[in-house]
């Protein structure tokens, strides 16, 4: 059925019409969905991203738009995908708590220095993860984990520029908040 057809027969007859719309483009949108997934997630989360695609394709798609369809399930099957792997890939985060904490070594000579340290560190953590995600995400994969733009890039679905650049407007909240608080490092 043409794109044409398919739309006269949305405007017609909208069950027979989505049915049909669905029946045609589920293989496209699938391919779309899982190539843009790259092994994020599970079979269910697919399935999901194919329901919700449909679902904002039925409710928002203008059958008198001069557009191909086609491209318009493409782009959203896309963008429904980039978003699932975006959450997928934040569920993954985790912030930095007491074990992972207790790993630091302490080299410190006094008891006095010590809780001076820790003290500042929670706070520095407490800062850090009050920036949200993926800033706090970025900036403990950065310092605390040692590893390169890319590799966060991957990490948390975005360039490795996007990173770069939300790395240093994160760093410039971190030295502000900070700087109220009467903190320097």
């Amino acid at each position: 059925m043409t794109e044409n057809e398919l739309k006269n027969l949305i405007r017609s007859n909208p069950d027979d019409g989505f049915r049909q719309l669905f029946e045609q483009y589920h293989g496209y949108a699938f391919t779309i969905i899982h190539r843009t997934l790259g092994g994020t997630g599970c079979a269910k989360d697919a399935e999901d991203c194919i329901v919700d695609t449909f679902a904002d394709v039925i409710l928002h798609y203008d059958t008198y738009a001069k557009g191909s369809l086609r491209s318009y399930i493409g782009a959203v099957a896309r963008n429904k995908a980039i978003n699932l792997k975006r959450s997928l890939t934040a569920a993954e985060f985790y912030t930095v708590g007491d074990e992972e904490t207790n790993d630091i070594p302490d080299n410190s000579d006094s008891i006095e220095e010590s809780a001076e340290k820790s003290q500042t560190f929670r706070l520095l953590l407490d800062k850090v993860e009050g920036l949200g995600k993926p800033d706090s995400t970025i900036i403990i994969h950065k310092f605390f984990f040692d590893m390169s733009s890319i590799e966060i890039a991957k990490t948390v679905g975005m360039t490795p520029a996007a990173v770069r650049m939300r790395l240093s407007r994160s760093l410039k909240k971190l030295k502000k908040s900070l700087e109220e608080l009467g903190v320097t490092l």
